[in-house]
């Protein structure tokens, strides 16, 4: 399809079909993901996504019509693969606490929602690399109107460890459940923005071992505060 052929508005809603056609959804797609993670949503434009993608800008109308249905496209594809891996590591921390002498505790469970963002946002090469370091720019702009559904279809993700801690830490009162995971994803958000954070853990080539020695501080950290939130505030 050439741009001439291209009906105007023909956009408003996502195409595909063909291979060809598929293809250049993809080529749009990992483009959008690697800007916007960049550059934010807002200093990444259309015509920026055209050249990255090495597409004409007809192409990008034609396929999603504007910026923000990219956006919606770019975070629906993989985030069924983000809720899976983060559901796969709470998975793998519960059976080695049923294998060993440890516990799955506060602790384990901070770790087990925030190690597999740090990995894969410092491992060049992760399928979530560039998913990842996106979304947490995006949530800056959360409060734009037409962004908050799009990104509040992340919540599925912080879901799950909302849902570990009502379950293992069951003395948290709700409120202060909710307040405890909201500054953890917060924290979670500046790391994965920091470059020289992502850079010192990618100096011994992503050794899991090594992110988890550098990250151990922050994960103490978060524990020890959701330990002092079972109390209910005297304030």
């Amino acid at each position: 399809m050439t741009e001439a052929k291209i009906k105007p508005g023909a956009g408003r809603t996502p195409k595909g079909g063909t291979p060809k056609g598929e293809a250049t959804r993809g080529q749009i797609l990992d483009a959008s993901e690697i800007l916007f993670a960049r550059s934010g949503y807002l200093g990444t434009s259309l015509r920026d996504i055209a050249h990255e993608a090495g597409v004409r800008m007809g192409l990008v109308h034609y396929h999603f019509g504007n910026k923000h249905l990219i956006l919606d496209a770019a975070l629906e594809r993989k985030l069924a693969l983000l809720r899976s891996t983060i559901e796969e590591s709470f998975a793998r921390g519960q059976a080695r606490a049923e294998e060993g002498p440890g516990r799955f505790g506060l602790e384990e469970i901070v770790a087990a929602f925030i190690l597999p963002f740090l990995h894969a946002a410092s491992t060049d090469g992760d399928p979530l690399r560039n998913y990842i370091v996106m979304t947490s720019h995006l949530m800056s702009s959360y409060r734009m109107p037409e962004l908050r559904p799009i990104l509040g279809k992340l919540s599925a993700v912080s879901q799950i460890l909302t849902d570990q801690l009502r379950i293992h830490a069951p003395a948290i009162p709700e409120d202060n459940l909710l307040a405890g995971v909201y500054l953890i994803e917060a924290a979670l958000i500046f790391m994965v923005q920091d470059p020289g954070f992502l850079d010192d853990l990618s100096r011994d080539h992503h050794s899991v071992a090594r992110l988890e020695d550098m990250a151990r501080p922050a994960l103490r950290f978060f524990a020890r505060g959701l330990e002092s939130l079972q109390e209910p505030s005297a304030i």
